[in-house]
């Protein structure tokens, strides 16, 4: 099989295209040939060292694919070969490929989501629709009639953030984006208003008479992140998802979110999926399902051959995108 893997940490150099062994399905698992494959800012990360020992080089990067099924391992039920899926690669990766060995519990079979989805679609959203999804409704347990806003707007989970706090009957929607040029994009993605990040404080309380958010979503990190606890609301909730900064992490006062009445919780998707697997694959299918019956939209921003991987990674480590970022890899 053809591969492109990282043999080391540092920049797009590291990038590689390789001729691989053809893979077999572990017990459990499924081998699909690989149609699509998304790029996320998690890619760009891993090859810079961010995650530190957690992965060994060299490694095939990509954290979700879709395609066909190719082989099916011991075990696995409710799956055909030459089925169309799409699946989330978080805890094993190996997204980069023409074949990937992709757990069962963590694959959607797109034929049976009662309306059609495109494989592309599908590779563009699985693993930031599904956190979207589970981060609003188990880990904030969104209200009906809640303000909120979101960090970094615009971007492969910000574009679908602002939907689905929308479908799941929030109120008002504010994002935060970190060029005038996404702000047009408000609309389009869900949300009420759009402020350049480093505003954001005055625009929020001042949209919302000075009430403040009941919760804030952050991928971004950094002074954000810390920035966020002004315009929370009494009992309102900044959930972590993320920190596409790079910035340090910061430390929060436990005093200080007991005297405002504040809280902060924080949401990987694959952390969960390698304890709950069976919940983030239902939670997969239902959010597809939302997609598929066009409840929501994805954004794709650019569609690249296997062999461009390198100029994907410099277009995400300019975040100048919007959206989702995939991979034709056959």
């Amino acid at each position: 099989m053809k591969a492109m893997i990282i043999d080391g940490f540092g920049g797009v150099e590291k990038l590689r295209l390789m001729e691989l062994p053809d893979l077999r399905p572990a017990p459990g698992n499924l081998t699909i040939d690989v149609a699509y494959a998304g790029v996320g800012y998690a890619d760009i990360l891993l090859r810079q060292g961010e995650f530190g020992s957690a992965f060994s080089m060299p490694l095939v990067p990509g954290l979700e694919v879709s395609g066909y099924v190719r082989a099916i391992g011991e075990g696995v039920e409710g799956f055909y070969v030459g089925q169309p899926v799409a699946s989330m690669t978080l805890l094993n990766l190996g997204g980069y490929a023409t074949m990937a060995n992709v757990r069962a519990s963590l694959t959607v079979p797109l034929d049976a989501l009662g309306s059609e989805l495109d494989l592309a679609t599908a590779a563009a959203s699985i693993v930031n629709l599904t956190t979207a999804y589970m981060v609003i409704k188990d880990v904030n347990r969104m209200q009906a009639g809640s303000t909120v806003l979101i960090h970094a707007a615009a971007g492969g989970l910000g574009s679908f953030l602002g939907q689905v706090a929308k479908r799941l009957g929030a109120k008002h929607v504010m994002g935060t984006v970190g060029s005038a040029g996404k702000l047009k994009l408000a609309e389009s993605l869900g949300y009420d208003e759009l402020f350049l990040r480093d505003e954001f404080v005055e625009r929020v309380l001042h949209a919302t008479g000075g009430a403040g958010v009941d919760a804030v979503f952050d991928p971004v990190g950094g002074e954000a992140r810390s920035r966020s606890l002004r315009v929370l609301s009494p009992l309102g909730q900044l959930v972590v998802v993320g920190n596409a900064s790079g910035e340090p992490d910061l430390l929060q006062s436990t005093n200080h979110l007991w005297i405002n009445n504040q809280a902060i919780a924080g949401f990987s998707l694959g952390g969960y999926a390698e304890t709950a697997p069976d919940k983030v694959g239902a939670a997969a299918q239902e959010a597809l399902g939302m997609l598929a019956r066009g409840e929501l939209h994805s954004e794709v921003s650019g569609v690249y051959p296997l062999e461009q991987a390198v100029e994907t990674h410099l277009l995400l480590e300019k975040k100048n995108t919007v959206g989702k970022i995939v991979l034709k890899i056959q």
